[in-house]
């Protein structure tokens, strides 16, 4: 999955509120698996159609990306691995 990534992700987990953008309050609750300052793998319990422009935001609001959404993978035990690119860089959603 990773032919076209532009630079290594990192294993990471954080808490995030995954969104259409069109419906703010239909926001899933998710968690990454690994992120980039380009984009990130997040784990969900929806199917996401690939090119949605979706919000990630952290619970509390202090994180905010907006976000195409690349893949998503169906996974064994019924959830799903959205690839997720950030079209502006941003160096937020990484951690030391």
């Amino acid at each position: 999955m990773d032919g076209g990534r532009r630079e290594k992700r990192r294993p990471q987990r954080l808490v995030v509120l995954l969104s259409n953008g069109t419906k703010p309050l239909d926001a899933e609750c998710a968690s990454t698996e690994n992120v980039s300052t380009n984009g990130a793998r997040v784990r969900t319990v929806r199917r996401w159609e690939p090119d949605t422009r979706v919000v990630v935001k952290s619970p509390l609001g202090e994180l905010r990306a907006e976000a195409r959404v690349v893949y998503c993978e169906a996974l064994p035990d019924t959830t799903f691995a959205v690839g997720l690119e950030f079209p502006a860089r941003t160096n937020a959603w990484v951690t030391q």
